[in-house]
């Protein structure tokens, strides 16, 4: 099981989507290929390998948990954009809601791949399980229970429980996309530590806290370097 995060900034969530459309055997229940396991087990790998190129550190279940987080988010989108119509159509002085979410227009094409309502809950089996990954086929199979909950009328849409804890909370984290070079560098940071040794990760973990105290404090400038003689007293000068 990962118990690790892995974050998507920008560029990646990007370049994640447009291949997600390209891989119909994910989301499309009218395509021959959302059936065959073999196909999406495949297509969840070619996921998995453009989000390693980020971080290394990625796997299956990160892949699926956020596929799983972006098609919740647009599917509340969603949601708001038809409640905010449905009040114009009675209305006239009520204003559209206009989604937030900066990738809304980029899955789209989920909105055309819906089934109706009667059709929901129809099982899908998942890909093929992997005992090195075994939370992939209930994230799989969550994906195929809302996978047509895009279109159609608005009160057709249900949010599967997945998680026991505050849905506020789980907004939040879902929702919230990396957008700055900070975050990018943290990423950066993150990967480089987990590739570490315990005993040189916890090191360096303590010469970053150390460096940037000395940044809050204004105590480093142009010609700031670190002493290395013992890693466990370290001075920034």
């Amino acid at each position: 099981m990962a118990d690790n995060c892995v974050f998507f900034p920008r560029k990646l969530l990007k370049k994640f989507i447009t291949l997600y459309r390209e891989l119909p055997c994910l989301w499309d229940r009218k395509s021959v290929a959302y059936k065959h396991k073999q196909k999406r087990h495949e297509a969840i790998s070619k996921l998995t390998e453009l989000v390693q190129e980020f971080d290394p550190s990625a796997t299956r279940v990160h892949v699926l948990r956020k596929i799983e987080s972006i098609r919740a988010c647009v599917r509340r989108e969603y949601k708001r954009v038809q409640d905010s119509r449905r009040k114009k159509a009675t209305n006239p002085d009520e204003i559209l809601y206009k989604p937030h979410l900066w990738y809304y227009d980029l899955l789209s094409f989920l909105f055309e791949a819906g089934l109706p309502h009667s059709e929901q809950n129809e099982e899908v089996e998942g890909s093929t399980n992997d005992n090195a990954e075994e939370e992939e086929p209930a994230f799989e199979q969550s994906m195929d229970t809302f996978s047509g909950n895009m279109t159609g009328a608005p009160e057709s849409f249900t949010m599967p429980k997945m998680f026991d804890e505050d849905p506020h909370k789980t907004e939040k984290r879902h929702c919230t996309e990396i957008e700055d070079e900070y975050d990018a560098i943290g990423i950066n940071v993150a990967a480089k530590l987990r590739s570490l040794p315990s005993n040189m990760r916890i090191v360096a973990e303590k010469l970053i806290n150390d460096v940037l105290y000395q940044a809050q404090m204004n105590g480093l400038n142009s010609s700031s370097v670190i002493i290395t003689t013992d890693p466990f007293k370290q001075v920034v000068i």
